[in-house]
């Protein structure tokens, strides 16, 4: 849980966090993809992730079940970069 406020609660949940890097992985079921509300509220979420310096990663649930190695991947790729980027600005 992270202290941002969402839907009327205090905290914000997320699904996988690496709060080190600011990293949010959401791992969506079809029921994120059944009706509008619910694609509004995922974009929502991600606003405010995004708002408070977190990169947001969207995954199918299948996706991860089929097709892992492709999304381990783009979960280290993105947290590669996300400490690369961590170094230069403290060597600046």
């Amino acid at each position: 849980m992270l202290p941002i406020p969402f839907d009327g609660r205090g905290k914000l949940e997320v699904d996988l966090l690496c709060a080190d890097s600011r990293v949010a992985v959401e791992l969506d079921g079809l029921q994120h993809l059944e009706s509008a509300d619910a694609y509004r509220r995922d974009r929502r979420k991600d606003r405010l992730l995004q708002e408070n310096g977190y990169v947001v990663l969207r995954f199918l649930t299948d996706d991860v079940g089929k097709q892992l190695d492709c999304v381990l991947d783009a979960i280290y790729r993105t947290l590669s970069h996300r400490q690369s980027d961590r170094r230069r600005q403290r060597e600046s």
